[in-house]
């Protein structure tokens, strides 16, 4: 039973994760796979709007970052780049690189075509994957990541199925697979949550931030109220009533999980999805003001420049021109 309840416990706080990525709207795409025979490189360049992440199915690899530090990926291994920088995946960091954009095949017939890198070496199997998300809104997620993060996969189902989704190849007679591209989409949508749930549950306790309060009883439960239920209108009594502590002792404890006092993360996420709102309807500024429980329009200006470094009326012309 003590199990039983600690597993629900784990899949309750992980909402809170599940939710972020949900309203974010994050997923991803399999951009390339390929087999590279030592020596071998392959420079990816930065991106302020893609993540980038790396699975290893065979073999070892050495990714490199700008500015020099290495990370060495094994077989299984999946190594996530949450804010797109700058990178070369290869055989050793001395191999002479090529472009990722020279090697990189688009899918003909929803088939994703198996590439061919470098000759003669020890061969790797790899596949490289693509995220993206409305970032404004994964920003308590992607706040709390470093520039790369590498999880073992062994025994993914996600995973598993993406590489035989990937091992399917038509034929001269074959008829192009129905819905084969967006099956594979959402396997490597699946695979890259799965690793940030493995990042999250392998964690050292006791540390700091968004990422480790998803492991903490208390703190994990209202983050996962407070993401689940946007619309709510929360307050540090009525979270503290939910999850079974006292409003100072959630406020205590919030602020010593989270680094930050519960009021000043709730304030943040009101305004957070208020920028989704300004984004994705066409309610005037003031109506969104008071559902972000502001009094007046501009006292939610004011808080809004503070966040996003725009008013909202600048910022919602910019991201429609852009969308």
């Amino acid at each position: 039973m003590r199990r039983t309840a600690g597993l629900h416990r784990v899949q309750e706080e992980m909402d809170a994760l599940s939710e972020v990525l949900r309203l974010a709207r994050f997923s991803a795409s399999v951009a390339l796979d390929a087999t590279a025979h030592a020596p071998w490189s392959v420079a990816v360049p930065a991106s302020t709007t893609m993540a980038r992440a790396h699975v290893v199915l065979d073999g070892r690899a050495r990714l490199t970052l700008s500015g020099g530090e290495s990370i060495d990926i094994e077989s299984g291994d999946l190594i996530f780049l949450p804010h797109g920088d700058a990178h070369a995946i290869g055989s050793d960091a001395e191999a002479q690189s090529v472009a990722l954009a020279s090697v990189a095949r688009p899918a003909v017939a929803s088939e994703l075509v198996p590439v061919s890198i470098g000759r003669g070496g020890a061969a790797v199997r790899w596949i490289s994957l693509t995220a993206s998300c409305e970032r404004h809104l994964a920003e308590p997620l992607m706040a709390a990541l470093p520039r790369a993060i590498r999880v073992p996969m062994e025994g993914s189902p996600a995973l598993n199925a993406l590489i035989s989704s990937l091992g399917l190849t038509l034929t001269a007679s074959d008829a192009p697979a129905v819905g084969a591209g967006l099956r594979r989409d959402i396997l490597a949508t699946l695979v890259l949550v799965e690793a940030l749930k493995r990042h999250v549950t392998a964690l050292a306790p006791r540390a700091k931030g968004w990422l480790e309060a998803l492991n903490d009883r208390y703190v994990g439960r209202a983050l996962a109220l407070v993401h689940g239920r946007p619309g709510e209108p929360w307050t540090v009594e009525k979270l503290g009533r939910q999850v079974g502590l006292s409003r100072s002792a959630l406020a205590e404890r919030f602020s010593d999980v989270m680094g930050e006092p519960i009021f000043a993360f709730l304030t943040r996420w009101r305004l957070l999805l208020a920028a989704e709102m300004l984004l994705t309807t066409p309610q005037s500024i003031e109506a969104i003001a008071k559902e972000a429980g502001y009094e007046s329009a501009s006292a939610f200006a004011g808080a809004f420049k503070r966040q996003f470094r725009k008013p909202p009326s600048v910022w919602r012309r910019g991201r429609r021109r852009r969308a």
